[in-house]
């Protein structure tokens, strides 16, 4: 190897030559190497100015000066390729010698490198099974993966029980493939994206590709670097071969059958987004970084723990509800609740009912399960009661606006109640407040109020809100704060403004108070909202945009996901104008395939801005009240062009496939009483509702005979007189039940 080395670094063949014998004159015998030439290469002598007596003297010597320089170009190519395989048979010689040093450590230390098996092709070639429920896009998925792109060694990995989800997201299939070479490797992961692209209109993102171009740059760069470094064998980890890319497809849809909306809890924080799809992940790897990370180890050892786990909890569970129903007995009796649907013993640190123990108590119990660890039963029944009266006592009083003993009654009885004790009385009797102020009349709430936010104790009800507080802000309690100055707000205070709503936030920040989801959306409800003193809205100013950014970037910073379809639905609702008809006719846009002739009025600015970012958002398909919410908004404002956006939107992510989508649709074009649009709507999307499956019954046929009403007011007589008329509105009005609509109006 030494040998090769200085033969490359050697600058020509000739000095090649004369340093190769010297080593073999020196080393042993003479080795037999073939001639090789020393003379230089052909260079083309400079072409000398010439005079020619005629054209065609001139152009006859061009041709021979032109097959000259050509015969020397293939001379000079043979050379160069004869002395590069004289290299290669020189090097090919210097390896016996290493080979037999080795040869010569006795076979008991020889460490033998393990044979592999080689798989027989139509085993390399196996596509893999599809699991139960998978989506739609999996099987033309593997076809493509393995026939298409050549893959070898599929396995498709099922981790949709992982919990908590991976970090690649939830609902994820992850397919694992073996290219042949990196060269392949590229070429099919650039390929499976472009495809994706083409065919699915999804957005993969490939971590670890080299594109077309841009891989061969890259070598042509290595090779140019090292040649004139004069080391053309360096083996360092130059980034260019990473035998692995990660195509991300994205998230698709599921079965149908799969699709359910699921609520999410009203206090629910956390990390991450709720997907209703599924993700589906292609790993692409060489054979020799297959078998370095070994991937399908890794994850099947991740979802076999995760299952044993589940196991476990399930086994468990029974005995951990009967220890706990029997150590902590549950509240039965009625209990007020508040306006916004949290029980008290909801999610404020109000509990009656029994938490479930932790495994390892439960197996402290099953080990010693003693009666000496309860309580005794009349104890349990008598502090039970005295908790029901307590929760019927309370709103008595704030109902009748004696606060001063609805407090007294509280504290003193808190000490007696476990439930009570520790400053738990606090949450329920703000929530309590709260309640009281909501349901009383505007008068008698502005009095209750006082004189502004500064304003705390100047009035009965005022004095027991702030008695209620803690030292330190609780999330409870900055929700109560918040919900009371936002509903001071809309009634109109002057005491409480939006900038005061606003310092309240900077001082529930200095003071870093958790703020729940619920207080974040009351802020920015109250930032953005229309005041009573707004004669004519037309949206929030700009210190309020200003807030709100803030309310956002801090959320973020906490770790809540603020491109959530609510609260893009509530803030594209909150910062909407009023209806303004004053708009020059060159800006009201209409267009018979992007609005079905219906006029479109243009949006403010953060109005299209938000609209571009809902668009623009890869995520799960939106639930179909917000949907809705939404499409109502675009309606009553006329951004019919944003509406249809929207209704595209729907269809790309599987939406419109509910019957009240539809029905919607329908009602608010035909509100609209506009004739070629209700037409243009009608032949356009009526058959779209068959391949969708939806049925021409209820509120669909409905909105869609209401359309037909305002196309052809004339139908109803028509289809009466001639049921079996031929054309596009007859037979619709007919299946859409228009005729038995008619007899039973005439009966």
């Amino acid at each position: 190897m030494v040998v090769g080395r200085v033969l490359r670094s050697s600058g020509c063949a000739s000095c090649r030559l004369l340093l190769l014998r010297g080593f073999t004159s020196v080393a042993g015998p003479s080795l037999r190497v073939p001639y090789i030439s020393t003379r230089l290469p052909l260079r083309p002598a400079p072409k000398q100015s010439r005079f020619y007596s005629s054209l065609e003297n001139r152009q006859q010597d061009d041709v021979e000066n032109n097959e000259q320089e050509s015969v020397e170009e293939e001379i000079e190519e043979i050379e160069e390729l004869e002395e590069l395989e004289e290299l290669e048979e020189l090097e090919a010689q210097e390896e016996p010698g290493e080979t037999t040093e080795v040869s010569a450590v006795p076979w008991y230390l020889q460490v033998q490198s393990p044979q592999r098996e080689v798989k027989p092709l139509s085993e390399r070639q196996r596509i893999p099974e599809l699991p139960d429920s998978p989506p739609p896009i999996l099987q033309p998925l593997l076809q493509k993966v393995s026939v298409d792109l050549g893959l070898d060694d599929l396995t498709l990995l099922d981790l949709r029980k992982l919990d908590p989800p991976p970090a690649l997201g939830a609902n994820l299939f992850m397919l694992i493939g073996t290219a042949r070479s990196e060269r392949h490797l590229h070429v099919s992961a650039d390929r499976l994206c472009r495809w994706l692209r083409s065919t699915y209109k999804l957005r993969p993102s490939a971590d670890g590709l080299l594109g077309r171009n841009e891989m061969k740059l890259k070598l042509r760069r290595k090779a140019k670097r090292a040649k004139l470094m004069g080391n053309t064998d360096g083996t360092e980890d130059d980034g260019i071969r990473t035998g692995w890319v990660c195509v991300d497809v994205g998230v698709v849809e599921g079965a149908e059958s799969e699709v359910v909306d699921i609520p999410e809890p009203q206090d629910f924080v956390g990390f991450g987004r709720k997907t209703d799809g599924f993700r589906v992940v292609v790993q692409m790897l060489t054979e020799e970084k297959r078998q370095e990370i070994e991937l399908e180890r890794l994850w099947g050892g991740i979802l076999k723990r995760s299952t044993q786990a589940q196991l476990e909890g399930v086994e468990d569970s029974p005995v951990e509800s009967t220890i706990s129903q029997q150590s902590l007995p549950e509240h039965t009796g009625s209990t007020p609740t508040s306006d916004n649907g949290s029980s008290l013993g909801g999610a404020r640190g109000f509990h009656t009912s029994a938490r479930p123990l932790p495994t390892s108590v439960v197996a402290k119990h099953r080990r010693n399960f003693t009666t000496t660890a309860f309580r005794p039963l009349e104890q349990e029944s008598s502090q039970e009661v005295a908790l029901i009266k307590l929760y019927e006592a309370i709103p008595h009083f704030i109902s009748e606006g004696q606060f001063e003993d609805a407090m007294a009654v509280i504290q003193q009885s808190s000490p007696n109640i476990p439930q009570l004790q520790n400053g738990a009385w606090r949450p329920f009797m703000l929530d309590q407040l709260i309640s009281g102020l909501e349901s009383v009349q505007q008068e008698q709430a502005l009095e209750y109020l006082g004189t502004g936010s500064s304003d705390y104790s100047s009035t009965p009800f005022l004095t027991c809100f702030y008695q209620s507080l803690s030292g330190y802000p609780t999330p409870s309690e900055v929700e109560a704060r918040v919900r009371m100055h936002c509903f001071a707000q809309s009634l109109g205070h002057p005491g409480y403004s939006r900038s005061g709503l606003l310092e309240l936030f900077d001082e529930f920040k200095i003071c870093g108070a958790k703020i729940t989801i619920k207080a974040y959306m009351h802020l920015i409800r109250g930032v953005l909202q229309a005041t009573v003193a707004d004669a004519q809205y037309h949206g929030p100013p700009q210190n309020a945009i200003e807030g709100v950014m803030d309310i956002l970037n801090t959320m973020h910073s906490q770790g809540f996901k603020i491109l959530h379809q609510s609260i893009l639905v509530e803030l594209q609702a909150l910062v909407s104008p009023e209806l303004n008809l004053d708009v020059p006719s060159e800006q009201i846009y209409s267009d018979p395939t992007e609005t079905f002739d219906l006029p479109s009025y243009p949006m403010s600015p953060i109005q299209y801005r938000l609209h571009k970012l809902m668009m623009a958002t890869d995520g799960p398909r939106y639930q179909i009240e917000k949907q809705i919410r939404l499409l109502d908004i675009y309606s009553r404002k006329r951004h019919w062009r944003e509406f249809w956006e929207t209704w595209g939107m729907s269809r790309r992510r599987g939406n419109v496939g509910s019957s009240v989508m539809y029905a919607f649709m329908f009602s608010r074009v035909a509100e609209t009483k506009n004739q070629k649009a209700c037409m243009n709507v009608l032949r356009a999307w009526t058959a779209e509702m068959q391949t969708k499956h939806v049925a021409l019954e209820g509120a669909v046929a409905e909105a869609v005979r209401a359309c037909l009403m305002v196309a052809d007011p004339m139908i109803a007589k028509r289809a009466a007189e001639n049921p079996d008329a031929t054309g596009d509105m007859i037979p619709l009005w007919v299946k859409a039940g228009g005729l038995s609509e008619r007899e039973g109006q005439n009966m």
